[in-house]
């Protein structure tokens, strides 16, 4: 794999660092607006979708062009499990579940890089594509974070000030 990808793999979990800095667990678990996900739900989804992207990426590379169509966490059972967490329990799984996929795409071979899968709305795509998939959708979650984390600062609570310990 594209040493780029695999960095930005390894890498971008570490604005959780930034994001989650000087929240309480009470303003990650709050949904600042009805029907929405709270900051908590939102790296649930993301840790669950870890998951589910290795399987789609270990189908990809046994069968010939999987189909997938868009991940819908709501009709997921797993995703509940990781909803349950506890915060610091939730961050510790997916900063593991991160180890392994990195791992797992850093010792593909080159043959198994051009292998294709299907998504119903983003059409085929390489592995590398998926990867590159997974990294832009992730981002978007962390943009959210962002967004959700500033309506709960406060003056004194500026984004960046502490170092998230967990």
């Amino acid at each position: 794999m594209k040493q780029p990808l695999l960095a930005r793999l390894a890498s971008q979990p570490d604005a959780l660092s930034q994001l989650l800095a000087g929240l309480s667990e009470d303003q990650i678990r709050q949904r600042s607006q009805p029907g929405k996900w709270s900051i908590l739900e939102n790296l649930a989804h993301l840790g669950r979708y870890q998951e589910v992207f290795t399987e789609r990426i270990q189908q990809i590379i046994t069968d010939d062009l999987p189909e997938f169509s868009r991940y819908v966490a709501e009709n997921d059972p797993g995703f509940a499990g990781w909803k349950s967490l506890a915060f610091n329990e939730l961050l510790g799984r997916l900063r593991g579940e991160r180890a392994t996929l990195n791992a797992f795409l850093s010792i593909l071979r080159a043959e198994q890089l051009l292998r294709t899968g299907l998504h119903s709305a983003y059409g085929p795509m390489t592995i590398e594509g998926w990867t590159e998939f997974f990294l832009l959708h992730e981002a978007h979650h962390y943009f959210t974070i962002l967004q959700l984390g500033g309506a709960f600062r406060k003056p004194h609570q500026p984004m960046g000030l502490y170092v998230l310990s967990a």
